[in-house]
């Protein structure tokens, strides 16, 4: 696997202009993501992107075919206990997500929604853990069919 860097929006929340994901070389410029980013939109694993190589850096251009994933983000709330994460997101995990963690100076979980999960039932338990002060959540990419 090899690193692909995606520029950011330069007033993104987050703060951060690049963002670097895991990505299999399937030939000349074309990558399949390994990962779900964590801060750039319109992205999922397994996605297949278009690159351009810069000063030996693999550089995202495009997404030339989607996976049919579709990519959320959940902030815990500080508040919330590591049991009352769980209790909220073991229904999600249910249906087949899973999530990568990460430490940006805040806790950030990336979530992995496969294209054949119902789309509507994940949206409805990510509103529950906002609901019940558990997490805020945004949508990075819905490439599921609504």
């Amino acid at each position: 696997m090899e690193k692909v860097l995606i520029e950011l929006e330069p007033d993104s929340w987050h703060g951060f202009s690049t963002e670097s994901v895991w990505a299999t070389k399937l030939g000349d410029d074309l990558f399949r993501l390994e990962n779900s980013p964590f801060f750039a939109n319109d992205l999922s694993y397994e996605d297949v992107i278009k690159t351009t190589l810069k000063e030996r850096v693999n550089y995202f251009i495009e997404t030339v075919t989607s996976s049919g994933r579709s990519t959320y983000r959940i902030i815990p709330n500080n508040a919330a206990d590591s049991a009352s994460f769980e209790r909220y997101w073991r229904p999600i995990e249910d249906l087949g997500c899973s999530f990568e963690q990460g430490n940006f100076g805040f806790i950030l979980f990336a979530v992995d929604v496969p294209s054949d999960t119902n789309i509507h039932q994940v949206f409805a338990l990510l509103e529950e853990g906002v609901h019940n002060k558990v997490w805020e959540f945004e949508e990075g990419h819905c490439s599921h069919s609504i």
